[in-house]
């Protein structure tokens, strides 16, 4: 028996979510989807990591100018459990409050803008060869369907900007983008997603997600979507205890297909 967005991605004019599958019944998520069956109606992506695979930039970052922080982690650099648990895919604003919470909102402010605008020098060369594997291969069949579309990221919009246009998706492929820190609040909480299914005139219970980190997961779960978790940082079982409804390694892994 096909995966749930297996099957949603085989038919054609049809696309239904079945919550019969056996997979969908074992799912964390089987509880938020409907007796009812409802067309697919939207496409959602987070960026980082879930566009492209930028999370091993943003460690290297973050781990050159926190050592820079005479105390933090004990002078050690961080490392990529320190990375995933505390830093993958939440809002800078978060980040900072955890780390320095002694720190005033400007410093805090100047210090992510600093880390950020590093971020974008080391990733300026490395964007197109770090897309998602299997991104063009969905973003045809999403044209083909004419699926509604939009990138929902709690990235300041500078990256967001930089990474779309740096994978050559800044040709009006998404019809919005959503940045956490311009909403009334950022993922975890599904104000984002929301605001994105309001800006394109949909039920968020019809959208498929893709995110990759906890934050996103919850963000797409809290908002009622299914969401589909890109193993491009996290393991499965994370993703799956914060929302996901399923796991693919990429977006050519045959599950999703």
């Amino acid at each position: 028996m096909k995966t749930p967005i297996a099957f949603l991605l085989a038919m054609v004019a049809s696309l239904l979510v079945d919550n019969s599958t056996e997979a969908l019944a074992s799912s964390s998520c089987s509880t938020a989807r409907e007796a009812e069956t409802k067309p697919l109606a939207g496409i959602l992506f987070d960026i980082d990591g879930t566009l492209i695979h930028s999370d091993p930039i943003h460690q290297i970052v973050f781990q050159e100018l926190l050592l820079k922080e005479k105390g933090f982690n004990n002078d050690q650099p961080i490392d990529e459990a320190f990375f995933r648990k505390h830093i993958a895919g939440r809002q800078n604003a978060l980040i900072m409050a955890d780390f320095f919470p002694g720190w005033s909102i400007e410093q805090r402010v100047a210090w992510s803008d600093s880390k950020e605008a590093r971020f974008r020098e080391l990733a300026a060369s490395e964007m197109m060869e770090r897309k998602m594997p299997g991104l063009d291969k969905l973003r045809k069949w999403i044209e083909e369907k004419n699926m509604p579309r939009a990138a929902v990221t709690n990235a300041p919009r500078l990256n967001a900007e930089a990474m779309i246009g740096g994978i050559a998706y800044n040709d009006d492929f998404f019809q919005t983008l959503i940045i956490g820190d311009e909403c009334e609040k950022a993922k975890p909480d599904p104000c984002p997603y929301l605001t994105a299914c309001k800006h394109l005139d949909l039920d968020c219970s019809q959208c498929i997600v893709f995110e990759d980190s906890p934050s996103g997961a919850r963000a797409g779960a809290a908002a009622g979507a299914y969401v589909i978790g890109i193993l491009s940082g996290q393991d499965e079982k994370t993703l799956l205890e914060a929302g996901c409804s399923m796991a693919i390694k990429d977006y050519t892994d045959p599950k999703l297909w």
